[in-house]
């Protein structure tokens, strides 16, 4: 299993986690803010604070997932190599905040913030950070959790890590197609008119 030291445990923090460890990498986990019961763990452990912990894999923290309510956030958005990265560190063992950038993207987090709206009133992807960033049509979370498992892997190679592989689910938009049945003929006449 693997553990997770924060000193803050918030709801932001668990669903987080849970989608990335739970639901993509399909490994158990638990968050722990007892810093004495972690750092006696001998096995695979992620250390999400601001004090470097020997022997765990370090992830220095944003403040997006302990803060209540919703606020403009000063996104420091670089490329790490070929990616994009948001919320960037210069400490940890990790170049950015994967748990917060991961929040931030999965809950269109920037939608909820006062913005311009499309001509139907909808959110215009325009203003989004993926679309300003050139990573709209990537799948960036998805890259980041790979990243991460991998780096996870090298440092406690005992840990077992399942990926999902991808698959194209087509689906089809049907609602007219039953929209005439059974509605009788002057119906659907007056409704063609």
């Amino acid at each position: 299993m693997l553990l997770i030291y924060s000193e803050n445990t918030t709801a932001r923090l668990q669903y987080t986690c849970k989608f990335i460890f739970e639901e993509i990498l399909k490994m158990p986990f638990s968050i722990t803010t007892d810093l004495q019961s972690f750092a006696k763990d001998i096995g695979a452990k992620i250390n999400y604070s601001y004090a470097e912990l020997p022997g765990s894999y370090n992830i220095r923290p944003h403040l997006l997932l302990f803060e209540k309510g919703i606020t403009l956030q000063n996104i420091e958005q670089t490329r790490q190599g070929a990616q994009t990265v948001l919320f960037k560190n210069e400490k940890g063992d990790h170049p950015f905040d994967i748990f917060s950038a991961i929040f931030y993207l999965l809950t269109r987090y920037e939608e909820y913030l006062p913005h311009e709206k499309d001509r139907f009133g909808r959110y215009a992807h325009e203003n989004s950070v993926a679309y300003k960033n050139g990573f709209l049509n990537i799948p960036l979370v998805n890259v980041w959790i790979r990243d991460l498992a991998k780096k996870l892997v090298q440092q406690f190679p005992e840990m077992p890590v399942a990926t999902t592989d991808f698959r194209f689910v087509p689906t089809y938009d049907i609602d007219m197609a039953w929209s005439y049945k059974e509605k009788g003929f002057l119906r659907n006449a007056a409704v063609f008119l």
